[in-house]
């Protein structure tokens, strides 16, 4: 009985190790940016809410795994474009794209760094501090006419967004944020 129960408490501190080890390597390998995807609660959430056009242009900002980005194909949008710092994250988006057979493009790459013109749709589940940070950006890049889609993250002192608020029972949580430039 003692031996099962040490081995049990082994395999328990073994697990957390490796858990805290691989946030250290994607906090170090992914430039600061932890990878925290949306549920598929939220994900239902965001699909319920938001209804995307077959000719829209999307691109997602830090798009993690691509779910996103799989869930508005499904919608029937055709042009959709991820971008993704962690090149861990980048790797497994990669092969659920080729699992799912999607066509969207995911790219490891600093979406600070690309031009976000030619995109009528800007899908983010950033921090306040990434949003906040990139208003300049978008005031530079994006078209009039232009939406932002931010989950849960709002920016201060820009535009006023339209809020959807997907949780009756707390409308604190799960709110999605809608900018139009």
């Amino acid at each position: 009985m003692e031996v099962t129960l040490l081995i049990l408490l082994f395999i328990l501190l073994s697990a957390a190790f490796v858990y805290v080890s691989s946030l250290f390597v994607w906090l170090i390998f992914g430039k600061g940016v932890p990878f925290i995807p949306l549920t598929k609660k939220q994900l239902k959430a965001i699909n319920r809410n938001i209804k995307l056009k077959s000719t829209d242009r999307v691109v997602d900002l830090g798009c993690g795994d691509g779910r996103v980005l799989r869930m508005f194909e499904k919608q029937g949008v055709k042009d959709l474009v991820g971008y993704e710092v962690n090149s861990w994250i980048y790797l497994l988006a990669k092969a659920k794209n080729k699992i799912s057979k999607s066509k969207s493009k995911i790219y490891l790459k600093d979406f600070k760094k690309v031009n976000l013109s030619e995109y009528n749709i800007v899908f983010c589940y950033l921090s306040n501090y990434y949003i906040n940070s990139l208003k300049e950006k978008f005031d530079k890049e994006l078209r009039p006419g232009t939406k932002i889609i931010s989950y849960a993250f709002w920016a201060k002192n820009w535009h006023e967004p339209k809020i959807i608020y997907t949780n009756k029972e707390n409308k604190k949580l799960g709110k999605i944020f809608i900018y139009n430039c």
